[in-house]
């Protein structure tokens, strides 16, 4: 009697696709060519952190003393070519010391090919920063913050996840619609200024072509010595500028020039993707004005000419009012408390009651809108408390209504006034990358001990968030040149032209493959006909140009 054919299944997933971009990126040869150790076993470093790449594009990210089950039972080991207990905690460890020491000179040579390959468009980059929480403690025997080299500090404070008590590290991004072209990864403490001023210089290494680019980036960019610095390097640039005591007083006298017809507004034809099938008269309604503002360096007193837009919107100016109104319900009803309170419990002191007068005040962001009068003395506790309402201050707010501020050094004849409008709305793509990062490949939380471990791992995650991104662009931009949506992919009657990297992933979960062990002990695996779905996705990326490796 013959010895049976052994046939397992295994649930593959993503990683169907992930594995031929990762070869198409040169990801392993890249990392094995500037890691000075390789483990002592069958299989480089670079071959291993293939597994943690996948595992997070998984979006069922697994710790790292997990992996060669999760490996294992998925069947990444057969795919990879490596045995699954060689993922253990110790080796994924020094690996990821090592791609700490690394990470920026492999990342720019990956990134180069990434470009090149998927034809990347440089023109208009964004850039921006976001806080990344950690659990566990990273101090020193003396309580300090653990420094090692290649690897930021992890500190305590401000946090965009709203985690304040959770040490973190800040993350900068230079991204090509959702693609990170360039990432830094700062002290937890780092503030924008000055960051994107780096990360363009960081970015620049790679040798890429940036002749042409604009560099598009939030308030933080838009300080004096950023902005200066780009104008003497010829660095055209793009952001939304503070409001400055300057900025104020700018404003408020085009205010009056618009009011008199010596400036006037000029309409924007621009509807948001999620506005657009919205009725005209449903759509919020944005309006531009242009002023000439220079920036100047006082060390050669030389001027840049830089330009000063006015970008208004009905949507926000409607937010901006109700704003305005619940601030002033909530002043009023501060002042009527501490009226109330008079010569009652502390409020017996002129010092108490004016204290908590400017504390209940500045709580309700009314302080500007209202003046009050506090007459009586300690000794006869005759206290009165009067106000009113400041109109002319409310009247001067509301000017401001709807209105941002952006500032570029690009010229008019490249971008009109309100196409500087239009491409600084395309910033929330960058956002929406940080999005992706946290959620759903999960950078955090996280609990590695080790500060450049945890910078080692991030260099994967942001690889995996790079194939990922790379993907769902290349798909996006063969929609819109063939006008051809992939069918199947959202439920019925959703399907569009802007499928998420995220569905175009989640499409391939339920990918398995077969591995037939014969007698003899050789395996043999098959690779099912995808589903139609799949077929769809697999076809675009199959005409991806000939992978040069």
């Amino acid at each position: 009697m013959q010895p049976e054919i052994e046939y397992e299944t295994y649930q593959i997933g993503i990683a169907y696709i992930v594995k031929d971009i990762l070869n198409r990126l040169g990801i392993v040869e890249t990392i094995d060519s500037f890691m000075e150790y390789q483990p002592e076993i069958g299989a480089s470093y670079g071959t291993l952190s293939q597994a943690v790449i996948i595992n997070r594009l998984s979006f069922d990210p697994q710790p790292l003393y997990l992996l060669p089950e999760w490996a294992k039972q998925h069947g990444i080991d057969q795919l990879l070519g490596i045995d699954a207990s060689w993922l253990d905690d110790d080796r994924l460890g020094a690996m990821m010391e090592s791609l700490a020491k690394h990470a920026a000179q492999i990342w720019l040579k990956i990134i180069v090919r990434a470009v090149s390959q998927f034809s990347v468009i440089l023109e208009w980059l964004h850039a921006d920063t976001t806080s990344v929480y950690f659990e566990g403690a990273y101090e020193d025997e003396q309580g300090q913050p653990i420094e090692e080299e290649y690897a930021p500090k992890l500190l305590q404070g401000y946090n965009k996840d709203g985690k304040p008590k959770n040490v973190q590290f800040v993350l900068s991004l230079i991204a090509s619609k959702h693609i990170p072209l360039w990432y830094k990864l700062w002290d937890g403490n780092q503030s924008d200024d000055g960051v994107y001023l780096v990360d363009l210089l960081g970015l620049r290494k790679s040798g890429l072509d940036l002749s042409n680019t604009v560099l598009i980036f939030d308030r933080k960019g838009c300080n004096h010595a950023t902005m200066l610095a780009m104008c003497k390097t010829k660095q055209s640039f793009l952001g939304a500028h503070p409001w400055t005591d300057t900025a104020k007083a700018k404003w408020e006298q085009t205010w009056q020039e618009i009011q008199s017809g010596k400036r006037s507004w000029i309409e924007v034809d621009y509807a948001a993707r999620n506005d657009q099938r919205k009725p005209l008269e449903s759509r919020p309604r944005y309006r531009v004005c242009e002023i000439e503002h220079d920036v100047t360096d006082e060390a050669t007193g030389k001027t840049y000419p830089l330009r000063w837009i006015f970008s208004w919107n009905s949507s926000k100016a409607e937010l901006d009012a109700r704003q305005r109104l619940k601030q002033l319900e909530a002043g009023e009803q501060a002042l009527q408390k501490v009226a109330r309170l008079l010569g009652k419990y502390s409020y017996t002191s002129r010092a108490f009651i004016l204290d908590q007068l400017g504390k209940l005040l500045k709580k309700a962001h009314a302080n500007s809108y209202y003046e009050y009068n506090l007459v009586g003395t300690d000794e006869k506790q005759d206290w009165q408390l009067t106000w009113n309402c400041n109109l002319e201050a409310v009247a001067q707010s509301g000017r401001f209504d709807g209105l941002v501020l952006l500032c570029t050094n690009v010229s008019v004849e490249r971008l009109s006034a309100g196409e500087v409008m239009k491409k600084y709305k395309e910033q929330v793509s960058v956002e929406q990358t940080f999005d992706f990062i946290k959620s759903p490949v999960q950078i955090r939380p996280l609990w590695l001990h080790s500060p450049q471990r945890l910078a080692g791992l991030t260099f994967l995650i942001m690889l995996a968030v790079l194939i990922a991104t790379l993907v769902e662009y290349y798909v996006r931009q063969d929609i819109a040149k063939n006008k051809k949506i992939i069918k199947g992919l959202m439920p019925k009657g959703h399907d569009n032209p802007y499928p998420t990297a995220e569905k175009l992933f989640k499409a391939f979960q339920d990918y398995s493959i077969v591995v037939a062990r014969y007698p003899d002990g050789h395996l043999k695996v098959h690779y099912p006909k995808p589903r139609p779905v799949q077929r769809q996705i697999l076809d675009i990326l199959a005409t991806l140009p000939p992978n040069p490796i």
